[in-house]
């Protein structure tokens, strides 16, 4: 189970598309999906943190790391 909530990810999938609908399992799973790609990220963040000899992630580091995703 994830720790992160349901319901604002439940508005995003929602607002995707005007009128649709969205199951409570699809939420679970969007969230679930959600949460493995921000552990994934941070990891990232962390690692670029550690190459520039730092303890301490910066915003520097995310965007990168949100680059790099792309």
């Amino acid at each position: 189970m994830s720790k992160l909530p349901l319901a604002p990810f439940e508005k995003i999938l929602k607002e995707s598309r005007k009128g649709i609908r969205v199951s409570d399992s699809a939420t679970k799973e969007f969230v679930f999906l959600m949460g493995e790609i921000a552990k994934d990220l941070a990891y990232e963040c962390a690692e670029l943190a550690e190459h520039a000899n730092r303890k301490t992630i910066l915003d520097s580091d995310v965007k990168l790391a949100g680059k790099r995703r792309k």
